[in-house]
């Protein structure tokens, strides 16, 4: 079986959560970790007695592998972002975007979680195991469900937003674009979470929530407005 070629964008804990998924798949050859921030050769994993690592910065692994096939895009390459924070996963797949607009973004779901009927999983997110995510969910691209959460019916997670582990949403919920739940929040039915905000762990959401802000607290309350590059994790 000719195994599918992939790149992890990020060499810090998170990467090595995503790698911990993905090489439990026999269909991926793991070709190592790209960052722009640290040296090339550095070893990230050690697993089964081989190294994975550092493949250069983002710029000069797109340079490198179109030189070496002559082409303008790197077309039999697979990649996912394994950086927790929001903005910066949106922020590296527009430069991704910008170098090879073809470039293919890997979905990884975890084979330990249960996806009831027509769920929709966009490019580049990540399932993590023990996620049950009920039908009629939307989740878009390079967004993260973490352990053990469950996503009821009719949810719809944007663009680049993610969840920390143990949260719990009731049906018909939508959170925004790079909007992040913390760890074991709950959010009440029917709720919308704005853009860019941010629900503190252990929160109970029972009222929509406003762009650009955090709450926390239960029920979770306005904390203060937050930039969208403004760190959280």
């Amino acid at each position: 079986m000719l195994k599918k070629k992939i790149v992890i964008f990020g060499s810090n804990d998170h990467s090595k959560v995503i790698f911990s998924e993905i090489i439990k798949y026999k269909e991926y050859n793991i070709l190592g970790f790209i960052d722009d921030y640290s040296e090339y050769g550095k070893i990230i994993v050690n697993h089964n007695n081989k190294n994975y690592f550092t493949l250069g910065t983002t710029n000069n692994f797109f340079e490198k592998e179109k030189n070496k096939t002559n082409k303008k895009k790197t077309s039999d390459i697979f990649g996912i972002i394994g950086i927790g924070h929001n903005y910066i996963r949106k922020k590296i797949a527009k430069q991704v975007a910008k170098l090879d607009k073809e470039f293919k973004w890997e979905k990884i779901i975890s084979k330990n979680c249960i996806l009831n009927g027509n769920v929709e999983i966009g490019e580049g997110s990540l399932i993590m195991p023990g996620v049950v995510i009920n039908t009629e969910t939307k989740i878009g691209k390079h967004c993260i469900i973490n352990t053990s959460s469950s996503i009821d019916h009719h949810n719809y997670f944007k663009d680049y937003s993610s969840c920390g582990p143990g949260v719990i949403t009731g049906g018909k919920v939508t959170i925004g674009e790079n909007s992040h739940l913390g760890i074991g929040a709950v959010v009440k039915n029917g709720i919308m979470i704005g853009n860019d905000t941010i629900i503190g762990g252990n929160s109970y959401v029972n009222k929509n929530c406003n762009n650009s802000s955090i709450y926390f607290g239960n029920p979770s309350k306005l904390v203060k407005k937050r930039k969208e590059s403004d760190n959280y994790l």
